[in-house]
């Protein structure tokens, strides 16, 4: 999970993290911030996450909802390798 501002400096550490985790990876963005940079729009914030690292589920909203939050699980929990065959 992903969440809030992401800046240059931790851009670096976060794909030796992501390249790090063992399969499967399952990366989730949580808010503006994360996914998109938000407002913050200069040289030292990431604009957006998949610039860094592939990412599975976006998390909308500044912050998100709750419901939000729980549909992003379920979205990824279909996702999983084992419900495959469901």
């Amino acid at each position: 999970m992903v969440v809030g501002t992401v800046n240059h400096k931790q851009a670096p550490v976060l794909r030796r993290v992501y390249e790090a985790m063992t399969e499967p990876k399952w990366v989730m963005s949580f808010g503006v911030c994360a996914s998109s940079g938000g407002f913050y729009d200069n040289y030292a914030t990431v604009q957006g996450i998949d610039r860094v690292i592939p990412v599975d589920v976006y998390v909308p909203g500044c912050p998100p909802r709750p419901s939000r939050c729980l549909m992003a699980s379920y979205s990824s929990k279909k996702r999983s390798p084992a419900n495959a065959d469901a």
